[in-house]
């Protein structure tokens, strides 16, 4: 008789944040550290996605509480090589909140919504994306 195995990853504890923007990375990561009081810093590697052969990079951006080891992350959602989701073309970038941040911050969407270099934030659920496990790397 043959067993099967049942691999389930469990759905991580995040709010996913998309966000529109015109403007490069480190603008949008200095608007937000402004508005929201983070320190977002970039990371040394990049996000990397393989398609058709053709490797891409996204930047990424993290700043990780000091009192609850709990992290936002910034994720550029294009490159010059492709989208890392692509079922949200849309979307520029991807702020990834640990759900205990997201909750001592009922303000965050807003603050982000008011930053200077942000068109629009809306929130998405990480469960509906289908490559959302892009966003955790």
């Amino acid at each position: 008789m043959a067993k099967l195995k049942l691999d389930l990853d469990p759905v991580p504890d995040i709010t996913v944040i998309g966000i529109s923007s015109h403007v490069n990375d480190y603008r949008l990561c200095w608007s937000i550290n402004r508005s929201v009081g983070l320190e977002l810093t970039r990371r040394r590697t990049d996000i990397t996605d393989e398609t058709n052969g053709i490797l891409a990079r996204y930047s990424a951006y993290d700043h990780v509480d000091e009192h609850t080891q709990a992290r936002f992350t910034l994720v550029n959602n294009h490159s010059g090589d492709g989208i890392l989701l692509k079922e949200q073309r849309q979307a520029d970038f991807f702020l990834v909140v640990d759900n205990e941040l997201a909750e001592d911050r009922p303000d965050l969407l807003d603050r982000l919504r008011s930053a200077e270099f942000v068109l629009t934030a809306f929130p998405l659920l990480y469960d509906q994306l289908r490559a959302g496990h892009k966003l955790l790397l």
